[in-house]
């Protein structure tokens, strides 16, 4: 009788609120924002430079090609440590082993200055190469703009915690991502946002010179949304606007999607005939342009980091990319090598019980978390802990589908997360 009446008020709630989306990840704290004004961010914005840039790239260059699990390749994550520490950042590597390759991400953090806050940042690039490829832009572009990034905001304190990482295993099948990311999940992190940088040195046209693209996945859109207001901010500084195009599999962001959080691939307008050939070399970039490309990305990156984060819901159970008999994971099916056929972090489910598990923060109390398949009201619920036994009202569910599940504050905002399943169940609620 209760489960019923809940269903009932938290369906009148959905129909009568005039509730809003907004995108928000991460509990917030009662303590003093650390936030960075319009004058702050030009601050960071200008102490990017060419030069800069140059150092940089051209230390990661001199170890050429970086193909994954190559001396050269992990004499460039030793070069990328290095420079990470001399910044007195936080750093570790990542050690990855898939598909017959080892080798390691480099990990550089900057530890938020709220202590209540588990929010974290990730601003990214890969550093290995195409087995012929120096890699002067792809990525080599990506991750010198990572380094200098890093060395401005080291100066700087946020309430969230930033990690610059530079992946290897990109070129081989984006595993040093798939990797990181499925450890993350299975650790838990609240990454709220993975900004990828991936190809951002070039341009040959006047339009293209002022273009930086943004490739969301539909969950991500907000990041891009974000992104062309604060380009539109600091126009008359950079003279850069962002572009949106659908999202793209073939990148480091969509590692993360796969496994439940939001992330963009970022890469320049126009065509570059040089990729993943021995003519990808430094004299190829343009250089102006490049540098307000990574100019934008200081403003957008700290913008993003300071936004104020409202409420959030994560969905902890069942685990991401793992196989379940009834309520027990029985195995991890990560299917890693499947990216592109959207099988990467999909969960399956054999037989009924399986239990979906929810955490919701916010400032304000919650109203209410509903469970949904392909957007569909299943259960709803109004105190922790927000649990629902995955099963279809009066049919069964069967096949792929998305687990969506949604966190209502009591003023109306409201904050949402998913998952891919494929399950196998005739358990029903009728």
């Amino acid at each position: 009788m209760k489960k019923t009446l809940t269903v009932y008020l938290v369906i009148a709630f959905l129909f009568n609120s005039s509730a809003f989306a907004i995108a928000a990840q991460s509990q917030t704290s009662d303590i003093p924002a650390v936030s960075c004004d319009e004058t702050t961010i030009i601050e960071m914005i200008n102490q990017i430079n060419e030069s800069l840039l140059v150092q940089y790239h051209s230390g990661l260059l001199k170890f050429a090609p970086r193909y994954t699990g190559t001396i050269t390749c992990n004499l460039a994550a030793e070069y990328l440590y290095n420079e990470f520490q001399k910044m007195g950042l936080q750093v570790e590597f990542h050690e990855w082993r898939y598909a017959g390759f080892h080798s390691k991400n480099v990990v550089a953090t900057l530890p938020g200055a709220d202590p209540k806050s588990t929010a974290e940042f990730i601003l990214c690039a890969h550093y290995d190469t195409t087995i012929t490829s120096p890699g002067a832009n792809d990525d080599g572009s990506g991750t010198a703009a990572v380094l200098a990034i890093a060395s401005v905001l080291r100066h700087y304190q946020f309430n969230n915690t930033i990690r610059f990482i530079t992946f290897s295993g990109e070129e081989v099948g984006t595993y040093g991502s798939f990797t990181y990311a499925r450890d993350a999940s299975y650790r838990g992190d609240n990454i709220v946002a993975v900004l990828n940088m991936d190809m951002i040195g070039y341009a040959d046209t006047i339009e293209g010179g002022r273009v930086l693209r943004f490739f969301p996945p539909e969950r991500s859109t907000w990041i891009a949304d974000d992104a062309t207001v604060i380009a539109e901010k600091y126009n008359d500084i950079i003279d850069m606007k962002v572009m949106t195009l659908p999202g793209y599999r073939g990148a480091d962001n969509q590692a993360f999607v796969d496994y439940g959080y939001d992330g963009v691939w970022i890469a320049h307008q126009d065509g570059y005939p040089w990729g993943h050939s021995p003519n990808d070399t430094a004299d190829r970039l343009n250089w102006s342009y490049y540098v307000k490309a990574t100019k934008l990305m200081v403003a957008i990156t700290v913008e993003c980091i300071q936004k104020p984060i409202d409420v959030q819901v994560m969905l902890h159970r069942p685990y991401e990319g793992h196989m379940y008999l009834f309520n027990r994971p029985m195995l991890e099916t990560s299917f890693g090598k499947h990216y592109f056929g959207g099988l990467r972090g999909v969960t399956i489910i054999f037989g009924g019980r399986t239990m979906a598990h929810a955490e919701a923060f916010s400032q304000e109390p919650i109203q209410y978390v509903v469970f949904c398949i392909d957007g569909y009201f299943q259960f709803g619920d109004s105190e922790p802990p927000y649990e629902w036994t995955i099963q279809g009202w009066f049919f069964p569910i069967i096949g792929k589908h998305t687990l969506d599940v949604y966190a209502y504050t009591i003023s109306g905002k409201r904050a949402s997360d998913e998952m891919d399943i494929v399950i196998f169940s005739l358990t029903t609620s009728r």
